[in-house]
């Protein structure tokens, strides 16, 4: 009998360190190479979830909605500077090795909008997926800050439209818009801006001809016909339409004088 528990004794603490074993800290070395960083972020007022996967080629960001159905899914070349960063920010920090996506931990706890982090590591030829430990006191709240502000900045980058991709966008919204739908035609590009901030702005100057006068759906009046000149000007930023005036008085979101 004696025997016996000591036998259990041993085996529930093999079964213990096996435990503590899957969790111990892991650091990232001077040879290791990072292979990727999985970011996801769950905005608190629409609940979808923006998760990007960065490598030293690309950036892929995929967008789900609350039932988990992708709703977007945009893949751009990685800037050579910017994976340059990874490695000076996460070598010699405190890891935790995981099994699974659903054990990664938010970068800062105390912060509901601050986002889960798994990283891909090969060390000494073992691929190891790796979770930041929020909780470990060797990480400072500016450490954290910084890799969160990265991988943030790096979601801002995967999401931003290309001039032809945002001159896409918003040529496809004009002509969907009641004004240009109604009586329009000739839509020309006069002139597109974009601000370098992020997210950035684009600054979209269009010239289109209306067969009839005024703005809008115009199909319950009775107008002769008039060619008519206009101007849009459309703010477009994260591919979406933030802003539309037509000759500087026609509200063509809203639908109505400026």
């Amino acid at each position: 009998m004696k025997y016996t528990r000591i036998m259990l004794m041993c085996i529930v603490l093999v079964l213990m360190s096996s435990g503590c074993t899957e969790q111990e800290e892991f650091t990232i070395s001077d040879n290791a190479t990072i292979m990727s960083m999985k970011y996801a972020v769950t905005s608190p007022t629409n609940m979808d979830t923006q998760e990007l996967i960065i490598n030293s080629t690309s950036m892929d960001l995929s967008i789900y909605n609350s039932d988990n159905e992708l709703k977007a899914h945009y893949i751009r070349p990685m800037i050579e500077y910017q994976w340059e960063q990874p490695p000076y920010m996460l070598t010699g920090k405190p890891f935790l090795e995981i099994s699974s996506s659903s054990e990664a931990q938010k970068i800062r706890s105390d912060d509901p909008g601050s986002g889960t982090l798994e990283v891909t590591v090969l060390q000494n030829g073992e691929i190891h997926i790796l979770t930041i430990d929020s909780d470990s006191p060797e990480y400072l709240f500016e450490d954290l800050y910084q890799i969160e502000g990265y991988m943030d900045s790096q979601r801002l980058l995967a999401l931003e439209p290309s001039s032809e991709e945002a001159q896409g966008i918003v040529e496809k919204w004009i002509i969907s818009m009641p004004t240009y739908s109604y009586d329009g035609s000739n839509l020309t590009l006069e002139e597109h801006m974009r601000l370098d901030e992020l997210p950035s702005t684009h600054a979209l100057l269009y010239s289109f001809t209306s067969s009839h006068e005024g703005y809008g759906n115009r199909s319950g009046e009775d107008l002769p016909e008039s060619i008519t000149n206009h101007t849009i000007r459309v703010s477009l930023r994260q591919r979406g339409i933030i802003k539309a005036i037509i000759d500087d008085s026609w509200d063509e979101m809203r639908q109505k004088p400026v």
